[in-house]
This record gives C-alpha cells, sequence and structure tokens, in this order.
C-alpha cells in the first residue's frame, strides 16, 4: 500500500551441502520470474554435508544472485542423537552444540559482500515429549528446562 514498508520475501531450500542441486534450484526460480529479497537455506549437519561444502554453496550464493542469505533452520543436538554410527563434526555434548553454532556463525558473517544475514535455530525450545523425541536433543535447554551454552554464542554480538 502506497509508501508503506512491505515484508521481505524469502525462498528457503535445503540444499545447503550440494552446490548443483542449489544452483539447479535457484536458477529455474529466477528463470520461471520469481522474485525474493531474502535466499533462506536450512543446515543440519547430518542430512546437509559438512560445514566447508555449506561454506562453498554460501558463497557461491553470494556471488551468483547478489542476495543476502539466511540460514532459517540450523541445529545440533547437545546429547548424542544423530551421530551414534557415525563420527561427528562436534561432539553432541552441550559444548559440541555451542562449539557447532558459533562455527556456523562464523561462516555466515564470512559470506561475500557481507550477505549472511542471519540464522534461526530449529526449534531452541522443544518440549519435553512422553514418547523420548529426538528432536528434544535440538534444543537449547535440557531436560530440566536450563539454558544451554548454546544460548552465549550472540552474546558478542549484542554487546
Amino acid at each position: 500500500r502506497g509508501n508503506e514498508p512491505r515484508p521481505k520475501i524469502m525462498v528457503q531450500t535445503e540444499k545447503v551441502g550440494d552446490l548443483e542441486a542449489t544452483r539447479y534450484f535457484f536458477d529455474n526460480l529466477f528463470a520461471r520470474g520469481v522474485d525474493c529479497d531474502v535466499l533462506g537455506q536450512s543446515y543440519y549437519p547430518w542430512w546437509h554435508g559438512s560445514l566447508l561444502e555449506m561454506r562453498e554453496v554460501l558463497h557461491f550464493m553470494a556471488r551468483e544472485y547478489k542476495k543476502d542469505i539466511m540460514l532459517v533452520e540450523v541445529a545440533y543436538c547437545w546429547r548424542p542423537t544423530e551421530y551414534r554410527d557415525k563420527p561427528a563434526p562436534f561432539p553432541e555434548s552441550p559444548e559440541g552444540q555451542r562449539d557447532f553454532l558459533a562455527a556456523v556463525q562464523a561462516m555466515l558473517l564470512d559470506v561475500p559482500g557481507g550477505r549472511g544475514a542471519g540464522i534461526f535455530w530449529w526449534e531452541p525450545a522443544v518440549p519435553t515429549r512422553p514418547d523420548g523425541d529426538g528432536l528434544r536433543s535440538r534444543g537449547m535447554f535440557d531436560d530440566e528446562g536450563n539454558a544451554l551454552p548454546v544460548i552465549t554464542v550472540f552474546d558478542q554480538y549484542a554487546r
């Protein structure tokens, strides 16, 4: 309406560990005349690859599409859940979860042109469910509701 500010439009995919799939998705989106302000990606390392693969794709996106990029679904477990049968990039522990998010944030800040626009953790406040839902291990609070070290990662930016 008139001169009122409009919300930014974001399009998200979950291909951040796969450069060719990312290229295919966004090239086809833009070829069909779809426009947006922000490009979104999900990043769960057990599904989407290494931090270096994520970095390569984020740098490609910034150079190729010249739009801000957000990681709109990011998580890591604070207790052993996803990496029981394979090596984990960080320990699945409260400290490992914190170190993972700090590494992701550092890589996002390094995106060319300052295009790394932010991170959304999915889901910081997962409730405890009686069925022992594994998603609980991805939250930022332990089973008693105490904040885990991961919650301090962004403190340095708020000072």
